[in-house]
């Protein structure tokens, strides 16, 4: 009997995948395991393989289309059986009545990006919006899903402009509408209409431009950092580290690894360090999770890998366990799969800290945006060659600037600059990384 192969989720935060290639034709005959295709998520790109053995007899989704969560990519089954199959990328209906959150009502928040709602559902809202407990609008005016009225509200963003424009069944508003707001700059609850208005609209395109779509993993940047930006209150706290001694010791390290073929980078050296420090600074290792606060175990640390078209975080899991020489190979072996699209699902999430270096970009100083529910992350610029004074006398030090975000919900200012301070001190005195 023919079964269908549906688009899996293969992110946490993936609410539609695009097929990057298929690796089996119609008519292959494929078992259960076998990868069939890569499958290009909010995150990444990964392996598919199949559920159930048998011959494929239609493929849905074809290479370099999108498909919603669950919404069917591919057809197997018996050589020679006949198959009836909705349009590729249908997702299954669901039910949407009501505006509880048990029984599946999620499920109307997987409406594909790119669905429209028709001209003559573009009713607009029954009265001005407002403040009555239900998070926006009146009660009977807006028709929206649980968890688009969470982000509102956690935002601060009016929707009342969406009133029957939705992208959810009836023109309900859904997250995926919500989220677009947001990334246009929608306006806050209780502007004026005239604002909420211009917010709303697209933004003009000149003649001359190339206007062209985001991939998904844009996408989940741009939504996550707009999120993170518009909901967790950052600080920053900053120094300079001299790095003199660090790089003296890492050229040691690899002349001595020359020929084992290991390497050790400067950025090795600032994972370890911060590995360490946040073991000694559990108030700046901790994350707000819905008015919790969730200490860590374990440093699980993000090393920032800059792609061609987008940005992704491999963890280097328990890193506070490992070796200079351990971290370099792992991280070594990450940023390649990385860019290759070759990462798995548990090498992206978990992540406790993260490290964003753009020192090798010639950057004086920046600031990074912090990747929830991770409470810190590391800015590292580029080390430059400064004349220093170091016991009365003038000396040129290696010198690299460094920013520290921190979420003030998880921690104060004096936790983010103690930390700070141990990483900075495990760098001026490197044989502390080799404890």
């Amino acid at each position: 009997m023919a079964e269908e192969l549906v688009m899996p989720r293969l992110s946490d935060t993936m609410e539609e995948g695009t097929v990057a290639r298929w690796l089996v034709h119609e008519g292959d005959a494929v078992a259960e395991g076998d990868v069939v295709a890569e499958i290009e998520t909010d995150k990444a790109t990964m392996e598919f393989q199949a559920y159930a053995s048998g011959t494929v007899l239609k493929i849905l989704v074809g290479d370099g289309e999108s498909a919603a969560l669950g919404s069917p990519i591919a057809i197997i089954g018996e050589p020679g059986e006949e198959v009836a199959a909705g349009p590729a990328g249908e997702a299954p209906e669901s039910s949407t009545e009501g505006t509880g959150e048990a029984g599946g009502r999620e499920e109307a928040d997987r409406a594909p990006a790119e669905a429209e709602p028709a001209p003559d559902e573009r009713t607009p809202a029954a009265a001005p919006a407002g403040r009555d407990g239900s998070g926006n609008g009146h009660a009977g005016t807006l028709r929206i899903s649980p968890i688009a009225r969470r982000i509102a509200d956690r935002a601060g963003i009016d929707v009342s402009s969406l009133a029957g424009r939705g992208s959810g069944p009836d023109g309900r508003i859904v997250k995926v509408d919500v989220e677009r707001l947001i990334e246009r700059g929608g306006a806050p609850a209780g502007a004026p209409a005239a604002t909420r208005a211009a917010a709303a609209a697209p933004a003009a395109v000149p003649e001359e431009a190339e206007l062209r779509d985001l991939t998904p993993m844009l996408k989940a940047v741009a939504r996550r950092m707009s999120e993170a930006k518009a909901t967790v209150p950052h600080f920053y706290v900053s120094s300079e580290i001299d790095m003199t001694r660090a790089l003296e010791l890492r050229a040691e390290l690899n002349a001595a690894l020359a020929d084992s073929g290991e390497k050790v980078s400067v950025n090795d050296l600032i994972v370890r360090a911060s590995a360490q420090a946040l073991l000694q600074h559990p108030q700046a290792h901790r994350s707000y999770v819905d008015g919790h606060h969730v200490y860590h175990a374990h440093a699980n640390i993000g090393i920032a890998v800059a792609l061609d078209d987008g940005l992704i975080v491999p963890v280097l899991r328990d890193a506070d366990t490992k070796g200079v020489r351990q971290l370099a190979v792992e991280a070594r072996d990450l940023v390649t799969r990385a860019r290759d699209g070759k990462l798995r699902q548990s090498e992206i999430e978990g992540g406790t800290f993260t490290v964003s270096n753009m020192g090798m970009l010639d950057v004086a100083a920046f600031s990074a945006i912090i990747n929830p529910p991770e409470s810190t992350i590391l800015a590292v610029s580029s080390t430059v060659e400064r004349a220093v004074v170091r016991d009365g006398a003038v000396v040129p030090r290696r010198i690299m600037s460094v920013t520290l975000s921190c979420d003030h919900r998880a921690c104060s200012g004096a936790d983010g600059a103690r930390l700070l301070q141990t990483v900075k001190r495990h760098l001026e005195a490197p044989t502390l990384l080799l404890a």
